[in-house]
């Protein structure tokens, strides 16, 4: 996994849900709002432990004492001082699908080198883990976590952009300080008007504020900074439904259609394209 290839998007996945009736706008993931929690788990639970979460995680993982990763941390345990371990360790979590555990242990190697590449990998993988968290109290770790190492990495390099990107993207959608984030945010796209994902993530910030001219503009300087990203006119297109122009919003799903290869999508907006023709039938009657 090279957390540094990865597009993020935060809480708000790029991912279209096209149906006739329902909104384009990417789905609503786990950590825009308080998970969904069984009470009986949740029952006497008060904290996180990231303990107990790397033992389970051992144990679903099927580690023993003759592993190879449980041969390293055995090693790390009894004093060894080869950081390397530690990206041995994570890459066997990343294998797993375990951001969170692999996280944990960048994280424990950047404590010893304060190096801003562990801190950034410590700090992606903490991002995934947030989103993926299965009560809010893991998701509440996971962020609070995500957020310290991204701030290790600004702290050593506040030029890095993408390190700032993702800290708006956590503080805006996932913290009480939406601001905080969308400030950030500005200052990137300020700093390098073609950050892509910055004005990406602006853009659905606009849709979800219901600012939706300034959200058409994001988009739009998305498809300027990268014509590959076809997926804007879907975008565009639900930013013209929001204001109430289904026209113009056809227009922009037609040029999706004719620059897409995904003949599943390409069926999804054909009804959802049918649905809006109907509904501009139905009030002209």
């Amino acid at each position: 996994m090279d957390g540094g290839s990865k597009l993020r998007v935060g809480l708000v996945t790029g991912a279209i849900a096209l149906a006739a009736g329902i909104y384009l706008l990417p789905k609503t993931p786990k950590g825009a709002e308080e998970p969904k929690v069984d009470s009986k788990e949740m029952a006497g639970k008060t904290a996180f432990s990231i303990e107990q979460f790397l033992e389970s995680s051992k144990t679903r993982a099927g580690w023993n004492e003759g592993a190879q990763s449980e041969i390293w941390e055995t090693a790390l345990k009894k004093g060894s001082t080869d950081l390397a371990l530690y990206d041995s360790i994570a890459k066997t979590w990343d294998a797993s699908g375990v951001p969170g555990a692999a996280g944990w242990y960048y994280n424990q190697k950047a404590l010893k080198n304060q190096s801003e590449t562990d801190w950034l990998n410590a700090a992606y993988r903490y991002f995934d883990a947030f989103k993926s968290g299965k009560d809010s109290l893991e998701a509440s770790y996971f962020l609070s976590s995500a957020i310290t190492s991204y701030n290790k990495v600004l702290e050593l390099n506040p030029s890095n952009l993408n390190a700032k990107t993702d800290l708006g993207i956590l503080y805006a959608e996932g913290t009480a300080e939406p601001m905080k984030g969308i400030t950030l945010l500005r200052e990137v796209v300020t700093a390098d008007p073609k950050h892509e994902n910055a004005q990406l993530n602006l853009g659905f910030l606009s849709m979800k504020s219901g600012q939706f001219d300034k959200a058409m503009e994001r988009f739009n300087k998305v498809l300027e900074i990268n014509p590959a990203r076809i997926d804007m006119h879907v975008y565009i297109g639900e930013a013209y439904v929001r204001t109430g122009n289904n026209d113009k919003a056809i227009e922009s799903f037609e040029i999706f259609k004719s620059l897409s290869n995904d003949q599943q999508m390409i069926k999804d907006v054909d009804a959802y394209i049918a649905s809006l023709k109907e509904a501009k039938g139905s009030t002209q009657k």
